[in-house]
């Protein structure tokens, strides 16, 4: 029997909410827990700044990824990556040398995002017909800027309101909330990549 298609509207949401969350983690979230951690503003902006190049460079290994399994492979197995990492970095905090672990690990968590990006397109390009891409193309960018919402809207605020209701030192309660969000973040993001092994199509 024919496997019955999978409906975009299964999956077109979800992988452009994944996309858009650990981008807006690492270039707005991250920013806001390092200054709360009184990390320098000057290390802040030099290493946040690094660690988002490989959005910008990602044409330059693109098309290694044709090379390689399919674009689904790709799409699970950055978003299983992605939510470890930010789970490693929740675990990295409370060390004393926190800020180099945790610059290491989202450098891990852009690279990663970057190359989810593109294997994420590939599936829908290759995936939808011209008039199906048509249709869906506006879900593409609302589900990127939910993931953009939740981010700085929803976890910012989480955090603020964790740090407000901890009893306790000032310092801890700023550690115990971040440490919260960036499981959070893990979580979503390795739930993502196993929802998706069911639901995403292979992308070919």
């Amino acid at each position: 029997m024919n496997k019955k298609p999978i409906s975009p509207v299964c999956w077109v949401p979800t992988v452009y909410f994944a996309m858009g969350l650990p981008f807006v983690a690492l270039s707005m979230v991250s920013v806001l827990m390092f200054s709360d951690m009184e990390v320098s503003n000057a290390q802040i902006a030099f290493w946040t700044s690094l660690i988002m190049l490989p959005w910008t460079l990602k044409p330059l290994w693109s098309p290694f990824l044709e090379m390689f399994k399919t674009k689904k492979y790709f799409v699970v197995a950055t978003e299983i990556i992605t939510g470890l990492a930010f789970a490693l970095v929740a675990l990295s905090l409370p060390l004393p040398d926190f800020f180099r672990y945790a610059i290491a690990l989202m450098g891990i968590i852009a690279l990663s995002g970057a190359t989810h990006d593109i294997a994420g397109d590939g599936v829908y390009l290759t995936e939808l017909t011209a008039t199906q891409q048509a249709k869906y193309i506006g879900w593409q960018g609302a589900f990127y800027n939910v993931a953009k919402i939740i981010g700085t809207g929803l976890l910012v605020y989480l955090a603020g309101f964790l740090k407000d209701e901890y009893e306790g030192p000032a310092e801890d309660a700023v550690l115990y909330s971040w440490t919260v969000i960036m499981i959070i973040l893990g979580v979503v993001m390795f739930a993502l990549g196993i929802y998706h092994t069911r639901m995403l199509p292979s992308g070919k």
